[in-house]
């Protein structure tokens, strides 16, 4: 799983520079303010009633065509309250041509409604390869359509172009992988079964998407375009960044810990092993990301796009907690216990945004500022939670962390010298004596503090389990 995101992640990152450099600020902005209605309604369909395939012991039949059908049926209502919404929206924005982009952008909820269902067979079935090549045909052949479009004078119309093709991509090799198919065995019991389950993941889904697109409902309301642009640039780094930790072990880890929680099996001993392998990888690159934040945006997108480094220094913190905080997530989802994390979720989104509407009048930074705050003043709550279901001390949640904070502080300090001391030379030339300089510091510090973690890694590299719960 984590070789196929990174293969996916890896060709979506060069697209991804190759068309902020064709197209400018303004039409990922633009872009932005129509996705965040977009994505947010899309992420209701994609990871929420399905996740009830996952967490039950042994799903029917039947139970299979209740969700679906349910999903189908929400699928189809979002993507017409999108329609109907899309001069709304454009209204609040002040800008026309966002309209159209959510009505060109609009199908693709319903179009990831009906492959989500084949998706969570293939996850209950552990098919991570499957999983993995669907991903990368998804983002090669986007990529190719959108890179196309914009070579041809389309402009933020190769952005929707690309993400139709894409989309389009995955579902026909979700489809074509999976037996199942769709029927009408479900009765008002099923339908109950899934709706039940599937609420309380889905006011989570919602909240967790609010968390990302809020900012870019205020950032796009209250600084226009050109502002939003610069924080999509900045947030897709962090969200890349973190997509390549984080995703393939959410996605591997949940059905895992369902599968140990089902079998009477330690899954809280298995949250403890992610976490520290977790941490071992996430704080050094995120703090090495907010150190090199002004070099890494010039090399990779020029000075136009300098505008976003104190954003990017910022945002990598949030980079980092959701890092640490998706893994926890799966293994409440797991465990059948997504209300509370629903909650706290939502109290962050409303914390985020008011903290950030006030925030909004001192520029970019002060927003993204603003919403790592909120982040910060309910972790407490979160580890609580998460502590509590597991039946373990907070404590131990709180000091695996202890030891790579302080090695990829060390490191940080290190890097920051390193590159102040070349300023003035090339952004390349910054990065390629800096990032070596961290790495090697933060290598050393982990064979002096961290030695137990790389014997944890050993272990999970060298084993080939046959049995999901061993």
């Amino acid at each position: 799983m984590a070789a196929g995101g990174w293969a996916e992640q890896a060709i979506n990152f060069a697209i991804f520079v190759v068309l902020a450099r064709l197209l400018g600020a303004e039409a990922f902005g633009l872009l932005a303010m129509a996705s965040a209605f977009v994505v947010f309604s899309e992420f209701l369909v994609r990871d929420s009633l399905s996740d009830v395939l996952i967490a039950t012991d042994h799903p029917t039949d039947a139970l299979f065509d209740a969700t679906f059908w349910l999903l189908v049926a929400l699928g189809a209502g979002l993507c017409a309250a999108l329609v109907l919404a899309a001069p709304l929206i454009a209204r609040l924005y002040g800008q026309p041509d966002v309209a159209a982009l959510i009505r060109a952008l609009s199908p693709t909820v319903a179009m990831i409604a009906l492959t989500a269902v084949p998706v969570a067979c293939l996850r209950r079935e552990m098919k991570f390869r499957i999983l993995s090549l669907r991903g990368v045909a998804g983002v090669a052949a986007g990529g190719a359509v959108g890179i196309g479009m914009a070579a041809a004078g389309y402009g933020v119309w190769s952005l929707a172009g690309q993400r139709l093709v894409q989309v389009a991509v995955n579902i026909a090799m979700a489809w074509g992988a999976v037996v199942w198919r769709p029927g009408l065995r479900a009765g008002r019991r099923d339908y109950a079964t899934v709706l039940g389950f599937g609420s309380r993941v889905l006011g989570l889904r919602a909240a967790e998407l609010a968390a990302t697109q809020v900012p870019v409902v205020v950032i796009g309301a209250a600084l226009g375009p050109v502002a939003l642009g610069l924080y999509s640039v900045a947030w897709r780094l962090v969200e890349l960044s973190s997509f390549l930790i984080v995703t393939p072990l959410r996605l591997a880890s949940q059905p895992a810990f369902a599968a140990l929680t089902r079998s009477g099996g330690k899954a809280a001993d298995l949250l403890t092993d992610i976490a520290r392998l977790t941490g071992l990888v996430a704080f050094p690159l995120f703090f090495g990301m907010a150190v090199l934040a002004r070099p890494l945006l010039m090399l990779l997108f020029g000075p136009d796009w300098l505008g976003a480094a104190p954003v990017l220094a910022v945002l990598a913190l949030v980079g980092l907690y959701f890092c640490i905080e998706k893994v926890n997530q799966s293994f409440c989802l797991a465990a059948g216990r997504a209300g509370g994390v629903t909650l706290i979720a939502w109290a962050e989104v409303m914390t985020g945004a008011l903290l950030a509407w006030a925030a909004s009048p001192w520029g970019l930074a002060a927003v993204a500022g603003a919403f790592a705050v909120s982040y910060a003043l309910w972790w407490g709550f979160r580890l609580r939670l998460v502590a509590g279901i597991a039946g373990i001390g907070v404590r131990q949640l709180v000091l695996c962390h202890v030891a790579p904070l302080l090695a990829a502080g060390a490191m940080g300090l290190v890097v920051y010298l390193v590159a102040r001391s070349l300023g003035g030379q090339s952004p390349a030339l910054v990065l390629v004596v800096a990032v070596p300089a961290g790495v090697v510091v933060f290598a050393a510090l982990t064979l002096v503090l961290m030695r137990d973690r790389l014997a944890l890694l050993r272990r999970y590299l060298s084993r080939a389990p046959t049995d999901p719960a061993d």
